[in-house]
């Protein structure tokens, strides 16, 4: 069931991890709540998310070619589609579609993003902390969105634009 209140992630990616691994803490309790971690050597790249006891929650898969198409699956049942452009010609823009409902996020730098339903209401945001030594950035999803699928989107821009393996 969806939250009353909006829900706040800190994501933190380890510094000295094999493959690209984050911290994910309730920012409300400052308690790590969740894993993530991208799979080494794949042409089309995963992550998944596990709780804290190794159990995986959330799976997110780019497509081969373009790595334009990024499903969110939970126990093998598609939730939602994060779709990037192929091509961009100035900032960022996709849509993303989660739990039947459409969002729109866009930015002109790829620091802060807020996804935005057609009738303005937010659905998360992300904020990015430039002049971090490792990746760090918050994620805020707002009811009724599932805080879980939201941070899954947020992962998978994260994934896209800062790996470096676009």
């Amino acid at each position: 069931m969806a939250q009353q209140a909006p829900f706040g992630f800190k994501v933190t990616q380890k510094i000295l991890a094999l493959r690209a691994t984050y911290n994910i803490v309730d920012e409300a309790t400052g308690q790590q709540i969740f894993t993530a971690k991208r799979q080494l050597f794949t042409l089309t790249p995963t992550l998944w998310i596990e709780d804290m006891n190794g159990n995986e929650v959330i799976r997110i898969k780019s497509n081969f070619f373009f790595q334009n198409r990024w499903k969110i699956t939970q126990g093998g049942n598609l939730i939602g589609e994060v779709e990037f452009p192929i091509f961009r010609l100035c900032g960022i823009k996709f849509d993303v579609h989660l739990a039947g409902k459409q969002y729109t996020a866009s930015d002109l730098l790829g620091w802060s993003f807020n996804a935005v339903d057609p009738s303005g209401n937010i659905g998360f945001t992300l904020d990015k902390k430039i002049f971090k030594i490792r990746d760090t950035y918050n994620v805020t999803v707002y009811p009724p969105l599932e805080p879980l699928f939201g941070l899954a989107a947020a992962l998978t821009i994260d994934s896209k634009f800062y790996q470096g393996n676009n």
